[in-house]
């Protein structure tokens, strides 16, 4: 399955970036799409951390350092 990188913001506020299908229709305007190299670039420098298994998704998601508790 194709996907896609979708940065947003989750139900309890906190800024996500989430894989997708590529089919993903945009529910929000604040939506964007980003690369696999933006992931990387900000996991390796320390704002995102990877919770891929930890929440409910199916798919791999990052948070936003800052917004994990």
């Amino acid at each position: 399955m194709k996907t896609k990188y979708l940065l947003t913001t989750s139900e309890d506020r906190d800024v996500i970036v989430a894989e997708v299908p590529e089919n993903y229709s945009f529910k929000d305007k604040g939506e964007y799409l980003v690369s696999k190299s933006f992931i990387d670039v900000n996991v390796k420098a320390g704002n995102f951390l990877e919770v891929t298994g930890k929440v409910e998704w199916d798919g791999r998601i990052w948070i936003l350092d800052s917004d994990f508790a």
